[in-house]
This record gives C-alpha cells, sequence and structure tokens, in this order.
C-alpha cells in the first residue's frame, strides 16, 4: 500500500521555500571562512558530513545506515571511510555481537578535533539565533530533527 503525500498548497510551497531559503543561507555561512580543522588534512564536504555524524550518533554506526543518512551508495561510503582511516579520522570493527557486522566510529583524536570545530563553528554561529528565547530555540531545533530527507 503507497502511501499519498500530502496535497502540497500554495502557502505550504512558500513555506518550504522560505525555510530551504533559510537552510542555505546559514549553510552558506557555516562553509566560510574556509577551514581545515584537521591540520593540513584538507577534506572534502562529504568527508565532513561522514565525521559530524559520527560524531552526532548516540552508538558506532554500520556503513550501510551512515549511506541511508548521507544519501548515497554504500560504495561511495566505503571510498569515503577508506579516505578517512588512511588519515586515521575514522576507524572501522567488527560487531561484538555479530563479528560480519563492520562499525565506525571516530578516532579519539579526531572525536577531539570534531569538537573543537564544532565549537568554534557554534560560537560564530550563536549571534544568528539572538532573536530567539531558548524555546523558540529548543523548538526550532525539535522541528528540524522531525524533518525527513530524501523522498
Amino acid at each position: 500500500m503507497t502511501q499519498s503525500r500530502p496535497v502540497l498548497s500554495s502557502h505550504r510551497a512558500s513555506q518550504v521555500g522560505e525555510v530551504l531559503a533559510a537552510v542555505v543561507r546559514l549553510s552558506r555561512s557555516l562553509a566560510n571562512p574556509r577551514s581545515t580543522p584537521f591540520g593540513s588534512t584538507v577534506l572534502t564536504r562529504t568527508q565532513l558530513d561522514v565525521l559530524f555524524v559520527l560524531a552526532h550518533a548516540p552508538d558506532s554506526v554500520t556503513p550501510g545506515k551512515l549511506a541511508a543518512l548521507l544519501q548515497v551508495t554504500p560504495g561511495a561510503v566505503t571510498q569515503l571511510v577508506d579516505q578517512l582511516r588512511e588519515h586515521d579520522l575514522v576507524e572501522q570493527f567488527a560487531s561484538d555481537q555479530d563479528g560480519r557486522v563492520r562499525l565506525l566510529r571516530l578516532t579519539s583524536s579526531a572525536r577531539s578535533q570534531v569538537e573543537a570545530f564544532e565549537g568554534v563553528a557554534i560560537q560564530r554561529s550563536a549571534p544568528w539565533f539572538d532573536t530567539l528565547t531558548d524555546d523558540a530555540l529548543t523548538n526550532l531545533a525539535g522541528l528540524l530533527a522531525q524533518v525527513k530527507g530524501g523522498s
């Protein structure tokens, strides 16, 4: 049984457009100034995405789950992880419950570098949210967490 999508009214379409415009503005601001949080190691945007997904995951992540979260193919995840492992930023290991299952996590040095980079980004970005109360910011974070990506 196929789930039907709700009809997209012009008002809702306009609101979605406003949200997307705000997300793009915030994304561009985060991307500038370009910095290399990992010393001389220059990473692609997707490699940084992998690191931040792993940093915020409550547990180690399977390559399949990472592929789904990033909306890339499992083959792309394999390439990304191999490159990050070469730089000692990500480690892959067998699950304790099932040795056939591979799990990914940040190395301890990568975790501290991601935390430092994110701390600077938060400090730089905090003024964007000055007009929001703490409750409104909590509400915004909750609403954004509910947004589903993909199809």
